[in-house]
């Protein structure tokens, strides 16, 4: 049966408004539906790694990172007590600090220009299935007259975020907390490193900050675990592991900010992506596969995504041939998964690490020597290098350099030693059996 769309998506977010945006001027019949299309207020997605813009530019949708206040962004600065060390991105990449919904409002307004974009104000319900379990479209309520209607295509795509309605229907996952993310914005404040993104050590769990506007600075606090931080407990997080901390050409603007309070709390997830691959659907963004923020890998991932669906969805003749989309959607599920593992582990391996006290410093020390190891270990970092070889190599090369730096210290600091190495493995292992493949890695070995 003809449909009026080729493609149903299912959220208006950045990764379903982006894939729109960059499929609809091709001529790609698009139902784009989502319950708010109003400005949303995040604190995270607001700082786009190199990788994430370029992405962008080989879609041919840098000029969207145009109009309002974003920010360059041109490397990492570490702060770990008394000492601070820089990193500029390799070459002449540069990352981007921006307001994640100002950022999704110029997308949107990119995508539902094109006349081949119907915006559908509602709330998705449900996938709709034919006799032979296919997934053939999604119902929904529409916002203004709460009544139950349908939209009919050959492929649907949910892009609804992480807290996904569709998930039991299209994958296995299993979503963890591995922490919370306190957000407050800073106010006319000087960093450090003027055009930096700044990750600061010195307390026992991670904070980073990174320009978003010509006059503000985003600062994110990691609480640690599974439980929502009540107001007591967060104002002591912050009095004992944030504040002491603060570089003193930070203090007005960041006491300011305490002062007038607004806190905005959100939990950082881990999830592998786990999907059951149906015919006529599929998943994107975070709705399939989510890593903790701290590297600000998620805007990468999203883009990296689109990038490959649209890829195998471009190179059919239409939208006519149900198997050849199914052929498509388990060729997108294989070249993300190998494309995105590189985000995935180093965003909560790093983590990890900025958690432990040995693999911390170790990290800060490893970095501050420069070099090629800076430079590779970076590279992974902004999305430029995405082989799984050059990951677990950088990985490894930390914690023995962390290891030896211990002994070198004198043999009472072999147990330290012993124990950074141990940690490091245990992080580290769980996520290269969810994410990578020793096939995979040996290929990336002799690309190397």
């Amino acid at each position: 049966m003809k449909s009026k769309f080729d493609i149903c998506i299912i959220g208006a977010g950045m990764a379903g408004a982006t894939i729109a945006a960059y499929l609809a001027p091709k001529g790609i019949k698009i139902a784009l539906i989502d319950q708010c299309f109003k400005e949303k207020k995040r604190i995270v997605g607001e700082l786009l790694q190199p990788g994430a813009v370029l992405s962008l530019e080989q879609m041919g949708l840098l000029d969207l990172l145009q109009g309002f206040d974003a920010q360059a962004v041109d490397g990492y600065a570490l702060i770990h007590g008394d000492q601070k060390t820089t990193i500029p991105y390799p070459n002449h990449y540069m990352g981007m600090g921006l307001h994640n919904g100002e950022f999704l409002q110029k997308i949107r307004a990119s995508a539902l220009a094109n006349e081949s974009v119907t915006k559908i104000h509602g709330k998705a319900l449900q996938l709709l299935e034919n006799d032979r379990q296919e997934i053939i479209g999604v119902s929904y309520r529409e916002e203004l007259s709460s009544e139950i209607k349908t939209i009919h295509a050959p492929l649907t795509i949910t892009s609804d975020g992480f807290f996904s309605n569709f998930r039991d229907d299209l994958s296995n996952n299993e979503k963890t907390v591995t922490s919370y993310f306190i957000g407050l914005i800073l106010n006319d404040c000087d960093m450090p490193f003027p055009r930096h993104g700044h990750v600061f050590l010195s307390g026992p769990t991670p904070f980073i900050c990174y320009p978003i506007s010509s006059h503000e600075v985003r600062l994110l606090i990691d609480f640690p675990g599974e439980l929502l931080p009540r107001k007591a407990l967060l104002q002591a997080h912050l009095d004992a592991n944030v504040t002491p901390y603060i570089p003193e050409i930070m203090r007005s603007s960041y006491d300011q900010a305490i002062k007038a309070g607004g806190f905005k709390v959100m939990p950082n997830h881990y999830m592998a992506a786990n999907p059951i691959i149906r015919k006529g659907a599929v998943m994107l963004g975070d709705a399939l596969n989510m890593r903790h923020p701290l590297t600000g890998g998620g805007l990468t991932a999203v883009f990296s995504d689109i990038q490959i669906l649209s890829t195998h969805l471009l190179a059919m003749p239409d939208f006519y041939n149900t198997d050849l989309i199914h052929n498509k959607i388990e060729a997108y599920y294989r070249d993300r998964q190998n494309a995105n593992a590189n985000l995935n582990v180093l965003a909560n391996a790093l983590y990890g690490v900025m958690s432990n006290e040995l693999l911390k410093t170790a990290v800060f020390k490893y970095l501050q020597c420069g070099g090629r190891n800076a430079l590779e270990s970076i590279a992974i970092l902004a999305g430029l290098n995405r082989n799984h070889y050059s990951l677990i190599k950088q990985f490894f090369t930390l914690a023995i350099f962390g290891a030896y730096d211990l002994i070198r210290q004198g043999i009472t600091k072999l147990p330290q030693a012993v124990k950074i190495l141990f940690d490091a493995f245990s992080i580290i292992k769980p996520l290269a059996k969810n994410e990578l493949s020793v096939s995979a890695v040996i290929s990336d070995y002799f690309k190397k």
